[in-house]
């Protein structure tokens, strides 16, 4: 990872700006948390276009903490140079990992609510408990043929990519709290390949998703001013991306 991620620099991400939503001019001030005379459909329309504002406000967190990631990989190249054992080096950087993923993990949920789809934390059959249920079942969601994000992000490369992600940031769980785990040195994982596909993956999904909002959009009759309006709104609504990250029990869309 310590060259620069394909996936990062190829983005749209990596855009001043998406060009899929209206433009951000500034329309009268109104309060969309209220229904104020909009149809059950416009409200519907609102609420998934409002998860794909979150989508691209998540996204560039996770561009901004892609950049991290490959520099601190480069520390662990080197740890003696910022005066770090290789232990701690390592240690750091899968710390880092596990935080990384809980965007990954978010960007997804916010893609799948623009389809309506909402994630079960319930085990179900298996024995995993609850919160790994959750995480187990957001990357299955994908795995469905008939889902619209199934293409994007859950076929090929892009599923492989997020899958061993998953599995790293549960093997690095443990050192994320703070307790002792033995793991594979960090040079045995193609963590530059990880990242890579999963940004293209976000990339192709954000196209899908965004398509979908515009054919919502304009079948509840969901007029420029509604749009322009819930866009500068969202655009000042970053204080949820520093709540508690405990993204399977928030459900404040």
């Amino acid at each position: 990872m310590t060259k620069r991620c394909n996936g990062l620099e190829t983005s749209i991400w990596a855009a001043p700006r998406c060009h899929s939503q209206p433009p951000r001019c500034k329309p009268r001030c109104h309060d969309f948390s209220q229904p104020l005379g909009k149809t059950s459909g416009q409200i519907h329309a609102l609420s998934r276009a409002h998860a794909l504002q979150r989508f691209e406000q998540t996204c560039g967190r996770i561009r901004w903490k892609a950049i991290d990631l490959s520099n601190a990989y480069g520390r662990t190249q080197t740890p003696s140079h910022w005066s770090f054992s290789t232990l701690d080096a390592e240690r750091n950087f899968k710390v880092d990992f596990h935080e990384f993923y809980i965007w990954i993990e978010q960007a997804v949920v916010l893609l799948l609510r623009v389809f309506g789809t909402t994630i079960d934390a319930r085990p179900g059959q298996s024995t995993l408990s609850a919160t790994h249920a959750f995480h187990h079942n957001v990357l299955m969601a994908l795995s469905d043929e008939l889902h619209p994000l199934h293409e994007s992000l859950g076929t090929g490369d892009v599923k492989h990519a997020l899958w061993k992600a998953k599995e790293l940031r549960n093997r690095w769980k443990d050192v994320a709290e703070g307790q002792q785990a033995q793991t594979p040195p960090l040079k045995m994982y193609d963590l530059e390949w990880i990242v890579a596909k999963v940004m293209t993956g976000l990339d192709s999904a954000y196209a899908v998703a965004a398509q979908r909002v515009r054919q919502d959009m304009q079948t509840a009759g969901v007029d420029i001013d509604m749009q322009q309006a819930q866009a500068v709104q969202a655009e000042d609504e970053w204080q949820w991306m520093v709540e508690p990250m405990d993204w399977e029990a928030n459900d404040s869309l």
